[in-house]
């Protein structure tokens, strides 16, 4: 019944990204605007909802030793190509960050927050000498829904949300799916259909690697690693998954020019998303058909969740979202019934619910790290009978329902948190004032 759709949901949701995908989507936007202007840039104009401005704040470029919104956006005009999606910085190399540093120097840059109602809007406008290209993009990374020059529409789609601005138009279908529901379509789903899956694999697990070997950014992954080589914390599974984690982290916040493959719209949590079950199904010594079927379930569980809490969000959706997707296909390759699921969820909805997002950045190799490494031991617990139950806190007697408590807690009860975040955060960054 649900298969075509859930199949749809995975193919819109599961994509290859190249750096943080707050900056890329700015630059999508930049690099759009700019083929519609014409002659030499005489000044940028950059509006952006709060969520992104905290999320494209502090990250590294890709290919770059650079940081930050304003270098994205030069680097977007030096080199960024928009028909690539979120890998609009592939072409990047020195040529274009010299040609970067050159236009940040030349070009005005305006960077600022604007009212929109919407959590997700990105809106750029490109000045040329002879014509003016504006994009806006609402409700998604890639969800270009007008493109105009001189002030005359070029391209208009409708935004990919509901009425009331947050919902996706296209995910209703799993807000009516209960757990054992989404379980059970995922192991009816035909293999071929979902067998590129498999692709996301080892392209985080290569984003891993390059963490432990190259060491950039906080260098956690790599601290971790020596840790248990000298004795000091066991290697074991948990560990294991938490040292990966933490090193795709590293290496993608300090923008080591590598994909990733993303989830729900964030290469974070494409990261959480699929490096847990990855590394039980390899510890376990378990055949690619499941861990296949364990990336669906984890994938759905972590745009379902993200259906309630919003594309972008006070909470970090590594831990409410992408971590509790990573619990239930963990939870799941143990061999979990569906009351133990159930109990997975509770937990690392009892555990994590209130970890902030407040951007990215380095740090959040802790947050990937703390989530993934969670997931993992909250599946096992649940495979021992061992979980939050319903009445404590927030978790509800239905999984469904504590799942909409989190989306609640999110969209109603931290926005003022949220503000107060990004406030702070402004006054570090003075240049991004109200426009």
């Amino acid at each position: 019944m649900y298969r075509d759709h859930l199949v749809s949901l995975l193919k819109r949701n599961v994509k290859p990204a190249l750096g943080c995908t707050e900056p890329a989507a700015i630059a999508l936007a930049v690099s759009r605007a700019q083929e519609e202007s014409r002659g030499d840039i005489r000044d940028v104009r950059v509006r952006l909802s709060g969520n992104i401005f905290k999320n494209a704040r502090g990250v590294g470029i890709p290919g770059t030793s650079e940081y930050g919104i304003e270098f994205a956006v030069a680097l977007a005009l030096a080199c960024g190509d928009w028909h690539k999606g979120l890998e609009v910085f592939a072409d990047v190399n020195e040529d274009a960050v010299s040609r970067a540093h050159a236009l940040l120097d030349a070009v005005p840059i305006q960077v600022g927050l604007c009212d929109a109602e919407e959590n997700f809007f990105i809106e750029a406008v490109v000045s040329g000498a002879q014509g003016t290209g504006r994009a806006v993009i609402i409700g998604g990374h890639t969800n270009m829904v007008l493109v105009e020059r001189d002030g005359k529409t070029v391209e208009e789609a409708a935004p990919a949300v509901a009425e009331d601005g947050k919902k996706s138009a296209v995910t209703p279908i799993l807000k009516d799916m209960t757990i054992q529901e989404l379980r059970q379509e995922v192991e009816a789903l035909p293999l071929e259909e979902i067998a590129f899956l498999i692709a996301g694999v080892p392209m985080n697990y290569r984003m891993a690697q390059a963490g432990l070997e190259q060491m950039p950014g906080l260098g956690l992954g790599a601290a971790l690693r020596r840790l248990m080589d000298e004795g000091v914390i066991e290697e074991n599974m948990v560990n294991k998954v938490r040292m990966y984690a933490a090193a795709a982290a590293d290496a993608r916040m300090a923008g080591l020019k590598m994909p990733v493959m993303s989830s729900a719209g964030s290469g974070n949590h494409g990261i959480t998303a699929i490096l847990p079950p990855y590394i039980v199904c390899r510890e376990k010594d378990l055949d690619e058909e499941k861990l296949i079927r364990a990336l669906a379930l984890s994938h759905l569980v972590t745009i379902a969740i993200k259906e309630f809490s919003g594309p972008l969000s006070p909470v970090c959706g590594c831990a409410i979202a992408a971590g509790v997707g990573a619990a239930v296909s963990v939870a799941w390759l143990l061999g979990c019934d569906d009351n133990q699921l159930a109990g997975v969820i509770n937990s690392m909805s009892g555990t994590l619910a209130g970890m902030l997002c407040d951007g990215a950045k380095g740090g959040c190799a802790f947050k990937l790290a703390t989530a993934a490494s969670e997931a993992v031991l909250c599946a096992l617990l649940a495979s021992q009978n061992i979980h939050i139950g319903h009445g404590q806190g927030i978790v509800s007697i239905h999984p469904e329902t504590t799942i909409q408590n989190l989306g609640t807690i999110s969209t109603q009860g931290m926005c003022s948190v949220d503000k107060t975040v990004i406030n702070v955060m402004l006054a570090d960054a003075p240049r991004a004032a109200a426009l």
